[in-house]
């Protein structure tokens, strides 16, 4: 059992990411369309098995916010909706909870989770889950610079890394994360690219994450290498298509002018 908030009941664990190997990624309460991703993801096969205790987590996290906003009073109605009208599961539905469970247990063993932490973790234990995202983020935007200059080799990317980035399989508010024995594939969507690499990007990458639809990253978990590949939408311009394209024409207008001269 976990250790709750003496005033609801609701465990402590959940508002943490202990466990990054069975993190769901996107949940959250900023505002209702948040909420009700929030309930969708936790819907999911896998993740059964926690959806009232992660619900009831959110909505006591927003009903304490110390800055609510419209948006986390919106979040707190769909939480408060779905907590009224929800019901304990039936004999089959725990049986298959605990299924899930026990699968939940053989990820939380996993190498891809050796960097998780306790109940109490230690602010070393804290500092270095918030380097391992960062690292999963930099390493990501890395790679998709490269996928996009055609340099397509795997490269190096720590497993601990790719699962505080990516989290564990299943659906996630980015896209998708699917596993077999010894590989990863994970799915992004356009605009999942920004809520994984948040502020952490500049100018030409906002660019070529804009120009990008689909991006689909293939992971070794045994060799810990990732490569990348992308679907741009049509006729979309980046920055480097510009930079190549006053390149050309510069190009061009030098051999006319040589011409001339000739």
């Amino acid at each position: 059992q976990h250790p709750s908030n003496p005033s609801t009941g609701v465990p402590i664990a959940l508002y943490t990411d202990e466990n990054p190997a069975t993190t769901i990624k996107g949940t959250g309460f900023k505002n209702r369309d948040i909420a009700e991703r929030t309930i969708f993801l936790t819907s999911q096969p896998g993740a059964r098995y926690k959806q009232h205790w992660t619900i009831r987590a959110m909505r006591e996290r927003a009903a304490y916010h110390p800055h609510q906003t419209d948006g986390i009073r919106e979040a707190m109605a769909v939480f408060d909706a779905w907590l009224k009208s929800y019901q304990p599961p039936t004999s089959e539905e725990r049986r298959e909870q605990e299924r899930e469970w026990r699968h939940h247990r053989d990820l939380c063993s996993s190498m891809a989770n050796h960097h998780s932490y306790g109940k109490n973790p230690s602010r070393e234990e804290l500092r270095r889950a918030k380097e391992d995202l960062k690292d999963g983020q930099q390493l990501f935007s890395k790679l998709l610079l490269l996928c996009q200059r055609q340099r397509l080799r795997p490269m190096g990317f720590p497993l601990v890394s790719f699962t505080a980035l990516f989290g564990g399989p299943g659906i996630h508010g980015y896209g998708s994360h699917n596993i077999d024995a010894n590989n990863s594939l994970i799915v992004v969507n356009g605009e999942g690219l920004k809520e994984l690499l948040g502020d952490n990007v500049d100018s030409l990458q906002l660019a070529l994450m804009e120009s990008i639809k689909i991006t689909k990253i293939h992971f070794d978990r045994k060799d810990e290498v990732a490569r990348a590949e992308i679907e741009k939408y049509p006729g979309h311009v980046t920055l480097q298509d510009l930079w190549k394209g006053g390149r050309k024409d510069k190009d061009q207008n030098t051999s006319h002018e040589s011409k001339k001269t000739n």
